[in-house]
């Protein structure tokens, strides 16, 4: 059974923190993670500033055309100067927030996002932390810093580097809350949890698993069942202000989007070919918001049904879909995503290979690190389901590289303890 490691009290976690930066080496130690984030932020400035970034497109356009319109009139309308649920509101309403304050050209909310990316690892690395040593902690931060699609994405206007710091952001207080019994820190988790599904639903679909496996591994059922309270409640409320407005403008729930079913329907298509026919005969039907996402989801079914038959599309289904979520790097501008472009490719492949190999290593292990195993897992399901783009594996990057730096980790133990066992017998 796994063992959680967590600390259990304040004043615990206070000691082993006072232990870890107690002296001079140690603190010194700690002070590489403000060089790593400081070269993380002029590493993507550069970026940022050394580029001219082409017009708007597709989903960054609507984006942005949508954080506008929201700022004139109030309306949340994507790709539509009516009212509609066709995205969740949180990555629109953030956007709207940066041009309110800093203008609407591209570049205020680039920086936003620098600001964004180099929190994140700082973030990933205090998970990290928790888990590996200063050192391989401090290796993690230094992969994140230098990764280039963690590069690349804060030139575009999508939601990627927000929710990938609402996420991580999350699973940290997430993990604080439970080790040291905080409520605060329980709700302030909840409130991430919120506004992480407000920008992107995929977190909805990792709640269970989390609490059935921490239901498992601690010791203390009623600081599960706190935990559940307050991290449901306190997301709940983030929530409910969206589900009453689609209750007004639909007549009935809506949870998160009116398109929900559009990635079932690109998802059965192998290798996405014909999925814009299939998607637009359907969209351009003069329906409602609700009747469409019913005929996407009711053609997907139809699809998956009538395919099953087909050696192709099993092996798609099982194999291809796979190879096309982690084989490569999200690249969504090959013109501009130029910096470590050499190293961009077996970089990807060496944290996505290195990360799995850890990831079984610490289930078999039974290590405490093995529960962010669940985020990879039940991400790379659900999108074996709907649609597999590297895009879509952008945000559990992070947790990849945990993975890799933790089986890193193990290789080092090993091998130094070969090595001593030679000297031993030298001796």
């Amino acid at each position: 059974m796994f063992q959680f490691t967590g600390v259990d009290s304040l004043n615990e976690y206070q000691r082993k923190v006072t232990h870890v930066y107690g002296n001079e080496a140690e603190q010194m130690r700690f002070k590489w993670i403000y060089l790593i984030l400081l070269s993380a932020l002029a590493i993507r400035l550069y970026y940022i500033f050394g580029n001219s970034f082409p017009p708007l497109a597709e989903d960054a356009m609507f984006y942005s055309k949508m954080a506008k319109q929201f700022l004139e009139t109030g309306i949340l309308g994507y790709n539509s100067t009516e009212p509609n649920s066709f995205v969740t509101p949180g990555f629109p309403l953030v956007l709207s927030a940066v041009y309110g304050l800093f203008g609407t050209a591209q570049l205020g909310f680039q920086l936003t996002q620098v600001a964004f990316s180099v929190l994140t690892i700082w973030v990933v690395y205090r998970i990290a932390q928790k888990y590996l040593s200063e050192t391989f902690s401090l290796i993690s931060a230094a992969c994140m810093a230098i990764y280039p699609g963690f590069i690349y994405s804060n030139g575009l206007l999508l939601t990627e580097v927000t929710f990938t710091l609402l996420l991580a952001s999350f699973l940290l207080l997430l993990l604080e809350g439970l080790q040291r019994g905080r409520s605060s820190i329980l709700i302030a988790a909840g409130v991430l949890l919120g506004f992480s599904v407000l920008v992107r639903p995929t977190p909805a679909i990792l709640v269970l698993p989390l609490v059935l496996y921490f239901a498992i591994q601690l010791p203390s059922k009623k600081l599960v069942f706190r935990a559940l309270f307050y991290v449901g409640f306190s997301s709940f409320i983030v929530v409910l202000p969206w589900w009453i407005r689609n209750s007004l403008l639909f007549g009935e729930p809506v949870l998160f989007t009116t398109s929900g079913n559009n990635p079932l329907l690109w998802g059965v298509h192998p290798y996405s070919i014909g999925w814009e026919n299939t998607f637009y005969s359907i969209y351009l039907m003069d329906t409602t918001e609700l009747e469409r996402n019913a005929l996407w989801g009711d053609r997907a079914k139809e699809m998956f049904l009538s395919q099953l038959h087909q050696a192709g599309f099993i092996k798609w289904f099982l194999i291809g879909k796979l190879n096309a979520f982690w084989r490569i790097p999200w690249v969504e501008n090959g013109e501009i995503a130029h910096m470590f472009g050499k190293w961009r490719n077996p970089l990807h492949l060496l944290f996505v290979a290195g990360g799995w190999l850890g990831l079984m290593a610490s289930v078999w292990r039974k290590h405490a690190i093995a529960w962010l195993a669940l985020v990879i897992v039940i991400y790379t399901i659900m999108h074996q389901i709907m649609l597999p783009i590297p895009r879509y594996a952008y945000p559990i990057m992070p947790y990849m590289i945990i993975f890799f730096c933790y089986g890193m980790s193990q290789l080092y133990d090993a091998v130094n303890k070969g090595v001593t066992k030679e000297n031993r017998h030298a001796l």
